[in-house]
C-alpha cells in the first residue's frame, strides 16, 4: 500500500513594503534628533520624538507618550515618511505644547525606564510599541540616566485622565493594589470619588 504524498509547507510570502517591515529598517538610519516635552518632570506625562534620516533625507519620526509616574509606555504612533519641513512645524509649531532638545541617549533613558517601571507594577507598554520599538536603539545596547525619577514622591502615582473610563479606572486601582499593596500609591480620579 503507498504512503499518502506528504503535504508540502507553504512557505508564506513576507511584504517586505508594508510599513511595520520598512520599520525593521530604522534601526540603520542615524538619529538626527529627539524632543520631548518641556516640564514633563513637573506633570509626568511627556511625548518624546525621535527622528531617523533615511538615505533620500526624509525621515521615520516614533513618538513615545510617557506617563513616568505610573503607566509607562500609554501610547505610541510613527510616520514612516516625513519631512524636514513637517518636522519642524510639528516641534516649533505648537502653541499648547512645547518641545526642548535632548540627548539621544537620556530620550532612551525615559522611554525604556517608563517602560520598565510600569512593567513592574504589571502595566504593558501600548500595543503598537511592538512596530516602533524599531525606531529606538536596542534596550540591550542603552545606557541608562540612574537620576531619573520614577513615580512620585517615592511610590506610583495614577491620576486618571478624562477619557478614562471606570473600568479602566478600576482595573488600574486594583492592579496596583495587587502590585505595591494598598497604601503604597497615590490615585487621583478629577471628578467624583473611587468606589
Amino acid at each position: 500500500m503507498k504512503k499518502p504524498p506528504k503535504k508540502r509547507k507553504r512557505i508564506a510570502a513576507v511584504d517586505t513594503t508594508s510599513v511595520p517591515n520598512q520599520l525593521r529598517k530604522a534601526r540603520s538610519y542615524p538619529i538626527t534628533e529627539c524632543y520631548i516635552t518641556a516640564g514633563w518632570q513637573e506633570s509626568g506625562m511627556c511625548n518624546i520624538y525621535i527622528f531617523r534620516e533615511k538615505p533620500d533625507h526624509k525621515f521615520v519620526m516614533g513618538v513615545y507618550l510617557i506617563d513616568i509616574f505610573c503607566l509607562g509606555l500609554k501610547n505610541t504612533f510613527y510616520n514612516p515618511d516625513i519631512s524636514s519641513a513637517e518636522i519642524k512645524d510639528m516641534i516649533y509649531n505648537k502653541p499648547d505644547e512645547k518641545q526642548i532638545a535632548i540627548d539621544v541617549d537620556y530620550a532612551h533613558s525615559i522611554v525604556y525606564g517608563g517602560i520598565e517601571y510600569a512593567e513592574n507594577l504589571g502595566f504593558k507598554p501600548q500595543s503598537d510599541f511592538k512596530v516602533t520599538k524599531f525606531i529606538l536603539n536596542r534596550r540591550e545596547e542603552m545606557e541608562f540616566d540612574g537620576a531619573i525619577e520614577f513615580g512620585r514622591n517615592g511610590k506610583p502615582f495614577y491620576f486618571a485622565g478624562p477619557y478614562d473610563s471606570r473600568e479602566k479606572i478600576n482595573k488600574i486601582y486594583l492592579q496596583l493594589k495587587k502590585s505595591v499593596g494598598e497604601n503604597n500609591f497615590d490615585f487621583v480620579i478629577p471628578e467624583g470619588e473611587f468606589n
